[in-house]
């Protein structure tokens, strides 16, 4: 049986029966239903990031230099008012998929969920190799499922771009990566005998060169060429796309996602938080399926 054939109803999961939606309600009117606390750990390639959320509250996303004891993300419960049981958490890494300091965080919750190949998705359809699909690109293409049924171009601009293709009834398509912008001004660097390392930090002391076609130093055609070629990259992904789907919608995401939005020719749905929306949504999809089962 198919998840679209499932039945959560009783547990939080509604399903319009159409496969048009999939949408975790819940079970407020239920006496002996506690709302849970979800705890979504993003470990990116050069970021750590956690964020708490309810059912009906997505709170904000914070940056750990180092990983947090179980103690401190209690008492970041405890800050936002939040019930510390019955507390659930999803661990998503592009890296290593077990970390020593994640069994402090075990110890605290009722389940914990580390997002891999083999877990169970919301989705109708994958048409990607899921060995090899990076799990934040799944996150973020989850989180969009939860927010339009048309079709969607997800844009993740970070230490790479990836770009992820979401049809209706929930059905991904695949996608594609090519380097972000600090790989790009890297690259110039560490295979040429003398360009320079330009970081992207001085976009503020670049700003002025969005308006202009070409630089005038070095320095200045080296940011401007990263910068204008990602542009033109990304409009180009949207237009071919919108030829084949008119009503696509596109979403950015990621780091860099603020540095770029701006300067594109479409208009374009900014959501910085795409991932985390997205670990929650599996994360409620697992607790379904548990009392489901």
């Amino acid at each position: 049986m198919d998840l679209w054939h499932r039945s959560y109803r009783s547990h939080g999961w509604f399903d319009d029966g159409d496969k048009k939606s999939c949408t975790f309600v819940p079970r407020s009117c239920s006496t002996t239903y506690m709302s849970p606390t979800y705890i979504l750990i993003d470990q990116g390639n050069s970021r750590l990031k956690i964020a708490l959320a309810t059912d009906e509250q997505l709170y904000p996303t914070r940056l750990y230099p180092e990983p947090p004891s179980s103690d401190q993300l209690l008492e970041l419960l405890r800050t936002y008012q939040l019930p510390e049981q019955p507390l659930y958490a999803i661990y998503s890494s592009v890296g290593e998929r077990e970390a020593p300091w994640l069994e402090s965080i075990k110890s605290i919750c009722r389940r914990f969920v580390t997002l891999d190949a083999e877990t169970p998705l919301p989705l109708a359809e994958i048409q990607y190799d899921r060995q090899c699909l990076g799990v934040d690109r799944i996150a973020s293409v989850v989180g969009v499922a939860q927010l339009t049924t048309e079709p969607s171009l997800v844009i993740d601009i970070g230490t790479a771009i990836t770009y992820d293709l979401l049809l209706p009834e929930r059905r991904y398509v695949g996608g594609n990566i090519s380097p972000g912008p600090e790989l790009r001004l890297q690259s110039l660097h560490d295979y040429t005998a003398r360009l320079p390392r330009v970081p992207w930090a001085d976009i503020q002391s670049h700003l002025d060169l969005w308006h202009q076609e070409l630089g005038e130093r070095t320095d200045q055609a080296i940011w401007l060429g990263v910068a204008r070629s990602i542009v033109h990259e990304i409009d180009s992904y949207i237009e071919g796309l919108r030829k084949r789907y008119p009503s696509l919608a596109v979403w950015i995401t990621g780091g860099y996602a603020v540095d770029f939005v701006k300067w594109l020719k479409y208009p374009t749905f900014v959501e910085t938080n795409l991932v985390e929306r997205g670990l929650r949504d599996i994360l409620q999809y697992q607790v379904g399926r548990s009392y489901d089962s």
